[in-house]
């Protein structure tokens, strides 16, 4: 068996579930994406605090948006705190690129555009 299948195997076994869960991407060996080795997350394991930290550019803000997709998905109401506007785009479906395109075949579950229900509160005014 391959480093590669191998990798696969750990990573499919590691993140099986009992119950519901969300699948916040595939797992990566390297610089290689492994298709269809989703990292996944008990629905159950998610009602504590949370923190999504890293330097610029290294996909906090995605993550946070994968992550209240799934959960708007499942039904169940998501407060986020968005001072710089990066995430009003739920509230649209999005009108595609290729690079989403590409990313989503690597990953392993296709891209679906869909909008989400989005309330904008502000304590400007």
């Amino acid at each position: 068996m391959d480093q590669q299948q191998e990798f696969f195997n750990y990573i499919t076994e590691g993140y099986k579930t009992k119950g519901e869960s969300i699948a916040l991407g595939a797992a990566m060996l390297g610089e290689n994406t492994i298709t269809n080795a989703f990292v996944n997350v008990p629905l159950k394991t998610l009602n504590t605090h949370g923190l999504i930290a890293g330097a610029t550019g290294t996909g906090k803000t995605k993550t946070l948006q994968v992550l209240a997709e799934n959960l708007s998905e499942k039904g169940i109401p998501v407060l986020l705190m968005d001072i710089k506007g990066d995430l009003s785009g739920l509230a649209q479906p999005s009108p595609g690129h290729p690079k989403i395109d590409e990313r989503h075949q690597k990953i392993g579950f296709p891209f679906e555009s869909k909008k989400f229900p989005v309330e904008v509160l502000t304590i400007s005014e």
